[in-house]
């Protein structure tokens, strides 16, 4: 992306990758939920973050169980030539919030997206973006993402990137704590983890 382009991330796993990885060189180029982390947020974000500012690039990065809440709204980038780029991160299913089961409960329910035999589930988010008349792609190898990204924002066009995402990529559970800084209602290790690493930094 240019320097000045937008990003708008969405909710769980992909928020927390692009918070801790993405670099943002200008103001007001990273758009997300926060800590609330809305789910279904983020692709009607992106297409107004592309009105207000249609001369720089968008890209909306986000999973496949918070794209399929509000998917349907491409098909407005393609009624009104609004050339948003929406990157789906396929892994079958809500898996940061299944991390937050097995964190606090030690197992996980209606998360992942399974046929009736236990295998995995997912659309052709490829064939879905086609289907709404977007330019579509899907990268089943990483070699490959630079260049599909690229197509995608050189069409100047609605496009959609599926990318398949193995469902433990970020571990059982993303580390660290949804809640920043932690409030003083929570009384557990991250009391204390969150203290101790205040009087760290207040001694560096």
């Amino acid at each position: 992306m240019e320097r000045d382009g937008i990003i708008v991330a969405g909710s769980g796993n992909t928020q927390g990758a692009v918070k801790q990885t993405f670099p943002v060189y200008h103001p007001r180029t990273h758009l997300t939920s926060g800590g609330f982390s809305s789910m279904g947020w983020a692709v009607p974000a992106a297409i107004g973050a592309k009105l207000a500012a249609p001369d720089r690039q968008v890209a909306c990065v986000l999973g496949d169980g918070d794209f399929l809440m509000t998917s349907q709204e491409i098909g407005v980038c393609v009624q009104h030539d609004i050339p948003v780029v929406f990157v789906v991160q396929d892994n079958a299913g809500f898996m940061s919030i299944r991390g937050g089961q097995r964190k606090q409960t030690s197992r996980h329910i209606g998360t992942e997206f399974n046929r009736p035999d236990g295998t995995p589930y997912s659309p052709d988010f490829k064939a879905l973006g086609q289907s709404f008349g977007l330019e579509s792609f899907r990268v089943d190898d990483p070699a490959d993402l630079e260049s599909t990204y690229r197509k995608a924002f050189d069409s100047k066009a609605p496009a959609l990137i599926e990318i398949p995402t193995d469902r433990d990529a970020a571990g059982p559970w993303v580390p660290g704590w949804w809640d920043f800084p932690v409030p003083a209602y929570i009384d557990d290790e991250r009391q204390d983890e969150y203290w101790t690493t205040r009087a760290k930094e207040q001694h560096l």
